[in-house]
């Protein structure tokens, strides 16, 4: 039995070559990878069949589509393909690993002892031909769950599915993903809840490669899918409220990112759904007494927003993480 899963719900082929491409290259091979195909259009199959004697592979295609209506159990049908290997890792169809992260994450592992629940790399973005943009905030060596919240949300911290591991004891002991439209914040709150008061731990030396193209859905602004994405967002503000209901910023915290997301969608979005997320964000906070300073504050423009979110404790909370 191998030590890790590696688990890859595809759908895109562009760029899986590349993804496999540095798969097949790890220094060290204690994995499985897992390939579920989401029944694309697109020839992954064959694309698949030419790694089968490079890796230890299990290769499926299902009969229906999924990810386009329910990603999460996408997710979930592609990690039920594994077997009892301890810790999980969902990757994706055209994002890279360098090739010292496997043996790097297990040497972390046995360096904790098995204590860390989530595992982290640090991220450097790429784009559509491969090659390098920027680099992406290091974590700290172990980052505490309200700081990673803290820390994603005010944009200072990344969190894409690809950069994190997790056992897959605490997957079965959560009952999997938390499920939010378009997955837009499942890993996060997932992510959260792993961690638990342990903490997530940074794998060190080894980096993932996040590739920014046209084909994911983090770029798109289209009214449609800004305005699933702001629900889902006032999702997981509300559920925060209440998960970190003993924290004595968290009203603080929680309104700074909410006049963020504001802030970043009202271009994208109706008039409607700005109202509508401002009765979801009060309904569950309370304190309706801030609804027009808040409202005054998110509709500022861009530089005299952000010169003040500096400074502002009203605006960010408490500036301590």
């Amino acid at each position: 039995m191998k030590r890790l899963a590696i688990i890859i719900p595809a759908y895109k082929a562009t760029f899986l070559p590349a993804a496999l491409d540095s798969i097949t290259a790890q220094t060290c091979k204690d994995f499985t990878l897992y390939v579920g195909d989401d029944c694309s259009p697109e020839p992954i199959g064959s694309i698949v069949e030419q790694y089968k004697d490079k890796v230890n592979l299990v290769y499926q295609r299902f009969d229906t589509n999924l990810g386009g209506k329910d990603l999460v159990a996408q997710w979930e049908r592609c990690i039920a393909m594994s077997k009892e290997e301890p810790y999980i890792w969902l990757f994706s169809d055209d994002d890279v690993m360098e090739p010292n992260c496997v043996e790097e994450l297990l040497r972390q592992i046995e360096k904790t002892e098995e204590y860390y629940d989530v595992y982290h790399f640090n991220v450097d973005i790429i784009n559509e031909r491969g090659a390098f943009k920027k680099r992406k905030q290091d974590y700290p060596a172990v980052l505490p769950a309200y700081r990673f919240y803290r820390g994603k949300n005010s944009g200072r911290l990344t969190a894409f599915v690809v950069e994190n591991v997790f056992s897959r004891k605490v997957y079965e002991q959560m009952d999997g993903f938390p499920k939010y439209d378009l997955a837009w914040g499942s890993d996060v709150v997932a992510w959260i809840v792993f961690s638990g008061r342990k903490g997530m731990c940074t794998v060190p030396n080894a980096r993932v490669c996040w590739r920014q193209s046209s084909q994911n859905i983090t770029p798109d602004y289209s009214r449609q899918i800004a305005e699933r994405k702001l629900r889902a967002q006032m999702a997981l503000l509300n559920w925060a409220y209440q998960y970190f209901a003993e924290k004595t910023d968290i009203y603080a915290t929680n309104r700074a990112f909410f006049i963020l997301f504001i802030h970043y969608n009202r271009r994208f979005v109706s008039k409607e759904s700005i109202k509508e997320a401002f009765d979801t964000f009060f309904a569950a906070h309370g304190r309706h007494w801030d609804r027009p300073l808040i409202y005054f504050f998110a509709f500022l423009i861009d530089g005299i927003y952000f010169r003040i979110r500096k400074w502002s404790v009203w605006l960010y909370g408490d500036t301590k993480e």
